[in-house]
């Protein structure tokens, strides 16, 4: 299929946080940051001619990292050289200590139509401990700011299962993000992932991490708290009022194709996931000298396709359609994982709905990675 949604990877930060595992750096100088989006640039020309298929791309996302590292101008600069259909949404990710209305205000002219801040809490000591470098009150103004430039689809990131974090401090950051009345919302639990620094302080007995059953209840306390305020949910981690759900971020839980550009982007391309060099310098002699970008491919099976496509797919709301399932595969999904689905309605998991299988709630959401897990 066509990929109708771009991803656009910005590898800096100004200061990387301890549970982050993605391909993020600090400490880089302007220079390195001015060559690097000559780099993207390059990169984004070669493939301009094939990009959405002559009609234009119906989603990018700017993630990193940091986009908001970048100059308003360089960030319009890269956007200017993607096609984009009619309507197209067009978002990035925001530290709310970089964003004044003069900087939101460029980038809304430029084209981009959809900020997601990472706000992760309004606990200004548990931001502290987390290495984020903005406060609780910078991210009440910096979605002011945005609302003043022009932006009307906001989203904002929050976390549960921090280190020293309450169900009482979860419980605050919520009802003060609702009372922000923003669109969306994503709200995630911490996962430690190894090569981190959380990591290496977990192994220490140095990270002071809530109780699994005080995970549970602020999972449960945001499942609750976004339905109440209109937002619902449609996908596990992420809440929406009508109309703002991410569209990009469905392509990713429909396992459709995308483009990736930038050091340590993923692309997903005629049943090929590839991945460009990760390190920024290395990416940029590479790109600025006409070399192959890839560091890493692999082509997928038609059955390893399959399994991630219903792995992705009971992320959403309304979980996989099996119709289109057997449309896109030739394969009945309920035959060709008969028993598996079986097992997982037995134990309560998921359930089927019309022409859908999905997780059931609260129980299929809860163990969500156990059930997703029996298609690969």
């Amino acid at each position: 299929m066509t990929p109708s949604g771009a991803y656009v990877h910005i590898p800096f930060c100004a200061r990387k946080c301890g549970y982050c595992d993605f391909n993020a750096y600090s400490g880089y100088k302007d220079g390195t940051k001015a060559q690097y989006v000559k780099a993207l640039c390059r990169e984004i020309e070669i493939s301009t001619p094939n990009l959405g298929g002559g009609g234009g791309l119906q989603t990018v996302f700017f993630g990193g990292g940091t986009p908001t590292q970048l100059s308003a101008e360089a960030l319009a600069q890269i956007l200017a050289l993607l096609p984009l259909a009619p309507g197209a949404e067009v978002s990035l990710e925001a530290n709310p200590a970089d964003a004044d209305e003069r900087y939101l205000t460029k980038l809304r002219e430029a084209g981009f139509n959809r900020i997601s801040f990472g706000v992760q809490t309004f606990n200004d000591s548990l931001l502290k401990l987390i290495d984020r470098e903005h406060s609780g009150d910078d991210a009440k103004t910096a979605l002011k700011h945005a609302r003043a430039a022009g932006f009307e689809n906001l989203s904002l990131d929050l976390m549960f299962g921090l280190p020293r974090q309450t169900v009482a401090d979860f419980e605050r950051t919520l009802a003060t993000a609702l009372e922000l009345e923003v669109p969306h919302l994503s709200i995630y639990g911490l996962i430690v992932e190894e090569g981190t620094p959380f990591f290496a302080r977990r192994e220490r007995g140095k990270l002071p991490l809530p109780a699994e059953s005080a995970e549970a209840t602020m999972f449960g306390r945001a499942l609750e708290g976004a339905q109440k305020a209109g937002l619902r949910r449609y996908e596990v981690s992420n809440y929406a009022r009508p109309g703002f759900a991410c569209r990009h971020n469905r392509l990713y839980w429909r396992n459709e194709s995308y483009y990736g550009f930038g050091a340590g982007a993923t692309g997903y391309l005629d049943g090929v996931r590839s991945v460009n060099i990760r390190r920024p310098s290395a990416y940029i002699d590479a790109a600025l000298s006409g070399k192959s970008l890839v560091c890493e491919s692999e082509q997928l099976s038609q059955d390893e396709t399959m399994g991630e496509t219903m792995m992705l797919g009971l992320r959403l709301a309304e979980g996989v359609d099996l119709e289109a399932f057997a449309q896109r595969f030739g394969v009945r999904a309920e035959e060709r994982w008969a028993e598996a689905i079986a097992t997982l309605m037995a134990q309560g998991l998921v359930e089927s709905v019309g022409d859908h299988l999905r997780l059931t709630e609260p129980k299929g959401l809860f163990l969500a990675s156990e059930a997703m897990s029996a298609f690969l």
